[in-house]
């Protein structure tokens, strides 16, 4: 027969660990919180441990609880970037059964992710590149989860279709995403030096110019 106090104990102190392991979630989230807004705001330079200490009124000490560096605490802020931008791209995937306007769905969800989110496609995709790598094994994705398979998957689709010519989908999945990465990077670094980078409305024209310009050239 079971102690019925000491099953109460038990519960108690099962009922006081699910608390603090909740606390110390929330505590997370207001950290990552924070951290994205100082982010969007500072910059990789700008930003500190610090100020998100600051920000969210306790000691620096408890952010290293949590994530070991500044790069750290970068990542995490980044890896939701990444899953931001990979359900950015399966909606695109999602907008239209045509194969081949599924590819430029997708080309024109990838500038927008760009555009809205610089400081985020920056560190993601130009400063810190080697973090999608990293963000995908965290995040454990299958094969064909990841956006890169997104645009795979796409690709591979509209050459069964017989909407661009057959040939290698790495090669052609590789050609359309390095011209979009290519075009945001110059929307992103080159402003005021390279003609028509300013406004958003060219950069779109543009992109949707070089777009027009590869289906044609992928044309069977």
């Amino acid at each position: 027969m079971s102690d019925p106090t000491a099953t109460r104990q038990a519960r108690i102190r099962q009922r006081s660990a699910e608390r603090r392991e909740q606390q110390k979630q929330e505590l997370r989230r207001t950290i990552l919180q924070a951290a994205t807004r100082l982010f969007e705001e500072q910059g990789y330079e700008g930003f500190s441990l610090r100020q998100v200490a600051e920000a969210i009124g306790y000691s620096p000490t408890a952010i290293y609880l949590y994530f070991a560096d500044k790069d750290d605490l970068l990542f995490a802020v980044c890896r939701q970037g990444f899953a931001e931008f990979t359900e950015a791209l399966q909606q695109a995937y999602r907008s239209t059964p045509d194969p081949l306007e599924r590819v430029g769905a997708l080309g024109r969800a990838y500038l927008e992710f760009g555009l809205s989110r610089p400081l985020h496609y920056q560190m993601m995709f130009m400063q810190r590149s080697e973090w999608a790598l990293r963000a995908s094994a965290a995040a454990g994705e299958a094969e064909g989860s990841t956006s890169y398979h997104i645009l795979l998957q796409a690709v591979s689709e509209a050459m069964k279709a017989g909407k661009i010519r057959m040939g290698d989908p790495l090669e052609t999945t590789n050609l359309v995403w390095s011209g979009m990465h290519g075009i945001v990077s110059l929307a992103l670094s080159m402003k005021g030096v390279v003609p028509r980078w300013d406004n958003p409305a060219d950069v779109r024209r543009l992109a949707g110019q070089f777009m027009e310009m590869l289906a044609r050239g992928l044309s069977p």
